[in-house]
């Protein structure tokens, strides 16, 4: 399938440029880092009316095609420009395209696959996209004593092989009914997307809940080194260790969802999910053993596997072709910019003074007393 050899493929660059551009910028200053951030929450917010104007192109299988062979290119420009300020701007339109690409391709998604496989194919890109996840950032390990632009040549190559992948793909367009207004174009996509969750019962719960709680996932990933290390007290490379670890229990949940059809109503799967996702949050703040943290990484990929795939899926099914898109980008640009947030508030709680253990305590806590209210409230409407 086209779709699954790009994921492998791009993933395996996309994931690979993040760690490696933290790195390189990590080198320069902490600021840099800061302005990383800063880019990647303003390209999230353009990906929505960049969106908007790219759906011009109903021929789907060419804007992919395209957004694809735009990344690698600024891949290839990257390093002229590593300690130039012009690279954030480069790091912006890596994120839009990035965000507009992923909408896209998961909107098309239901155009090539048989409702009925809808699971377990979005499943199956979960897999690949384990596989993607081990090797980009191997690569940046493996090629640490090479010059640093050497990697983005690589990955700026990789992303354009990715990009050909999708020539495969039948030519497919997509319903559009939309008309210009005088409204700002953010605030009516924005406005659209809403609209369009909303129409469908029981779905804006279901996102709010996914997005509350991979925030608090992402919290939690922030600054897990220094929680791992110093409350834990496990090694560097037995940190790394558990990180391959996790990679590997991804795929073979994400794999086993692929082949496996799930007799469970699609909202009920991602309930199951949602609470073993937050045992994995629970089981690792009360860990004190490698083998306990192992565990909670285990529920890790148990619960998020669930609860993406189903996310996905109720999406793909439930929205119509002219939002569907957009639906994605929204949640994309909403995780992204509460992530920030999260990531900073957890940082400057440090800087006072508050433990890492605590703070992480209080994330966890105020994310399951948020998520208990809107299951209640949502149970009592339904």
């Amino acid at each position: 399938m086209p779709i699954l050899l790009n994921r492998l493929i791009s993933l395996t660059a996309q994931y690979g440029y993040t760690v490696a551009l933290n790195i390189i910028l990590a080198k320069i200053s902490v600021n840099s880092v800061l302005f990383l951030w800063c880019a990647k929450i303003v390209g999230s917010l353009l990906s929505l009316p960049a969106n908007r104007q790219l759906n011009r192109i109903q021929n789907k299988k060419t804007l992919l095609i395209s957004l694809e062979i735009a990344k690698a290119g600024i891949f290839g420009v990257m390093p002229l420009l590593f300690r130039h300020w012009l690279l954030f701007g480069l790091v912006l339109l890596v994120e839009i395209i990035s965000d507009v690409f992923d909408g896209n391709l998961t909107a098309f998604v239901p155009k090539v696959v048989e409702r009925e496989n809808l699971s377990r194919f979005d499943a199956s890109i979960t897999s690949v996209g384990s596989i993607s996840y081990f090797v980009g950032p191997l690569l940046v390990g493996v090629l640490q004593g090479q010059p640093e632009s050497l990697l983005f040549y690589i990955y700026g190559l990789v992303t354009f092989l990715g990009g050909l992948t999708l020539w495969l793909l039948p030519i497919v367009e997509f319903e559009s009914n939309r008309r210009e207004t005088g409204l700002s174009l953010l605030k009516l996509d924005f406005v659209q997307a809403i609209r369009a969750i909303l129409s469908v019962k029981g779905l804006a719960a279901i996102c709010l809940v996914y997005l509350l709680l991979d925030n608090m996932g992402t919290g939690l990933d922030s600054f897990e080194i220094i929680f791992v290390t110093k409350i834990i007290g496990l090694t560097a490379a037995q940190y790394a260790f558990s990180l391959s670890f996790l990679a590997v229990v991804f795929l073979i949940v994400s794999a086993a969802l692929a082949f496996w059809r799930i007799g469970l109503r699609s909202q009920t799967v991602f309930q199951i999910g949602a609470v073993i996702y937050i045992g994995y949050a629970v089981v690792m703040l009360i860990s004190r053993q490698f083998g306990i943290l192992l565990v909670s990484y285990t529920l890790l990929a148990i619960g998020l596997t669930l609860m993406g795939n189903m996310v996905d899926n109720l999406i793909q099914i439930n929205i119509d072709d002219e939002n569907r898109s957009q639906v994605f980008i929204l949640e994309s640009m909403l995780t992204n910019i509460l992530s920030a947030v999260t990531v900073f508030v957890l940082g400057i709680l440090q800087n006072t003074g508050l433990g890492i253990n605590l703070a992480y305590w209080g994330l966890v806590g105020l994310t399951v007393m948020v998520v208990s209210i809107i299951e209640i409230v949502n149970r009592q409407r339904t």
